[in-house]
């Protein structure tokens, strides 16, 4: 498929949007694509391939190839001659090479991994020392790699020991961090150690621990409540007893909150002695929490909360049916319940039917199992 200039000659074409199998399979398309020499975007489209495609990169003008469904055994070099490469996404499970660095033009880079049963530290994809030479670099993700330290030639092993203070110091203006955690590789005493080096400029953090274990929960350290500039939190295998999300309500510009898959544990969560200033977003999926407590002034921005498989929820706090002031009900819109008790839908359905009572009609509610889906709208 070419853009909407169809009248145009293929050669004359900006932008390629080629599917999957016809990449693999046909080779009269790939001889067409190689004359289209002054293409700037390349879109593979269609769902991963499971087999390796014919490299087709003669594209020297290309500024966009975004290839994240195809999957490559051997790293393409010819990519690396793509010189006005902006944006660079595909799957590769091996070791990218020094020579990635010629890319100075690359703002994004994505790296994909594929399924393997090969062991753990074979299927890493590691990152080279040069990545730090790629100063237009903005947004970097590579699946279970590591950043290199910075004043050595070598490459660390666990993803958790990558966010080292040296590393960190080299991208002071980060904005978006994500790591995830191995608690059988990484520190075993403080795996959380890393967060004491973190940028003040960071936005958004995400934070995964991925072999929780039940019986250890881990603490925050308290220099994550000094980044004031943070607006999105996502937690998840940490095993945080619920007062620590007291902590939280301290952060003056959050606006986004996911609690996931054992983020916090414990029967009891008290936010009627907290207020969420600015939190627009509330997501609780799969935590133990059973009795959960708010007053009117808990979440006074919230504006969408969302509860994924709570199978211990008792209720959902009536208060948010209450309006008193600049309450929550005056800012919230919508209610999703995902796999959630009785219980907790007739909640719903009762804060529903008060703000009705009271002349608010703008909540929807959602509810959605495995059975049916439905919605109660006031």
């Amino acid at each position: 498929m070419m853009n909407s200039n169809a009248n145009q000659r293929p050669e004359r074409q900006r932008r390629l949007c080629i599917h999957n199998n016809v990449l693999f399979g046909i080779k009269d398309v790939r001889k067409s694509m190689a004359s289209v020499s002054n293409a700037r975007s390349l879109l593979c489209t269609g769902p991963h391939h499971e087999y390796p495609v014919p490299k087709c990169l003669s594209f020297s003008l290309l500024k966009v190839l975004d290839a994240a469904t195809v999957r490559f055994y051997e790293f393409p070099i010819e990519v690396v001659e793509l010189i006005f490469l902006r944006y660079l996404a595909f799957t590769y499970n091996g070791k990218l090479p020094a020579s990635i660095s010629k890319l100075r033009n690359l703002e994004y880079l994505i790296v994909q991994q594929y399924l393997s049963i090969l062991s753990f530290e074979a299927c890493r994809s590691y990152l080279p020392m040069e990545i730090w030479e790629m100063g237009k670099l903005r947004h970097l993700q590579v699946m279970g790699s590591d950043l290199p330290d910075p004043s050595s030639d070598s490459v660390l092993f666990i993803s958790a020991r990558s966010c080292t203070k040296k590393v960190l110091e080299k991208i002071p203006k980060l904005k978006r961090l994500g790591i995830q955690v191995e608690l059988a590789l990484d520190v075993p005493t403080k795996p959380l150690c890393c967060f004491d080096h973190l940028g003040y400029k960071l936005e958004s953090l995400k934070c995964v621990i991925a072999n929780p274990k039940v019986v250890v929960a881990q603490r925050l350290p308290v220099s994550i409540f000094e980044l004031r500039y943070l607006r999105k939190v996502t937690l998840a295998g940490l095993g945080l007893p619920w007062h620590d999300m007291r902590s939280f309500g301290k952060l003056p510009l959050l606006e986004v909150l996911k609690l996931r898959c054992n983020a916090c544990r414990g029967p009891v969560w008290r936010t009627d002695e907290v207020r969420f200033r600015e939190l627009r977003y509330l997501l609780l999926e799969d935590v133990d929490v059973a009795n959960w407590y708010a007053d009117c002034y808990s979440f006074p921005m919230l504006e969408y909360l969302s509860i994924r498989h709570c199978y211990k929820l008792q209720k959902i706090p009536l208060e948010f049916g209450k309006m008193v002031g600049f309450g929550t009900t005056r800012t919230l819109k919508k209610v999703e319940l995902v796999d959630c008790g009785e219980s907790v839908v007739a909640s719903a359905k009762q804060i529903v039917e008060e703000r009705v009572k009271l002349g608010n009609e703008s909540l929807q509610v959602y509810v959605k199992s495995s059975a049916d889906d439905r919605k109660l709208k006031s």
